[in-house]
């Protein structure tokens, strides 16, 4: 029985355009954990998401473009929902949250995975650095970047470039534990053991960059 997901003549109503997209980058997810990127083709996965190959090519123009929509969704899973519109009551307690979230992700077994295909196969396909390389500045460095400029606004974090701030801390919470977590060496094994990390760099940034100013309510 052929169970090819249908579209109808036309363009589709949002939701099952969103639907149909938020499928073929999952089934792509999947295969270039499974086979890698160079033995990953647009044929497989249109074949594996029982769609046609046109239907894969009028979202993604190339593979490149599908596997950087991987990253960026795996990424971008790391942003804390905020109300839109809404300014954070405490945009540092905001940052901490957003640092474990990206603690969380780096230790993920299928990102690490993600990250040594990225490694393994850079040389031939030198696309997939540049994918890594710009959905790390994502919309999850945007909000993490916008919280610190926020919580400069407030007084309660020292003056400076909120990039570079915010780089400082995220590298300083994940880069040793991404790093050896690609290398195959375990990490912080267990969430009191994230937690302890997380806590610990936290103070440390904060000796750095707080002004001792509470956060309004």
């Amino acid at each position: 029985m052929d169970h090819r997901i249908e579209v109808r003549a036309g363009r589709p109503p949002k939701e099952q355009a969103e639907a149909l997209g938020d499928h073929l980058v999952a089934v792509a997810d999947a295969l270039f954990i499974e086979k890698g990127y160079g033995a990953t083709s647009m044929a497989t996965v249109a074949t594996r998401a029982r769609v046609g190959k046109q239907t894969l090519y009028r979202r993604f123009p190339d593979k490149a473009a599908l596997f950087s929509e991987v990253i960026r969704r795996r990424i971008d899973a790391m942003i804390v929902p905020q109300p839109d519109g809404v300014a954070h009551r405490d945009p540092m307690a905001e940052l901490k949250k957003m640092g474990r979230a990206a603690l969380v992700t780096v230790m993920d077994p299928e990102f690490v995975r993600l990250y040594r295909i990225i490694i393994a196969e850079a040389l031939p396909f030198p696309e997939l650095a540049c994918a890594a390389s710009d959905n790390w500045g994502s919309t999850f460095a945007d909000q993490c970047i916008d919280a610190i400029r926020q919580a400069q606004a407030m007084g309660t974090c020292k003056p400076g470039n909120p990039e570079t701030l915010a780089q400082c801390f995220l590298w300083s919470l994940i880069g040793e534990v991404f790093l050896k977590g690609l290398a195959g060496q375990e990490r912080l094994t267990g969430t009191g053991d994230r937690e302890a990390h997380l806590e610990l760099v936290w103070s440390v940034f904060l000796e750095g960059v707080s002004t001792g100013r509470p956060a309004s309510t």
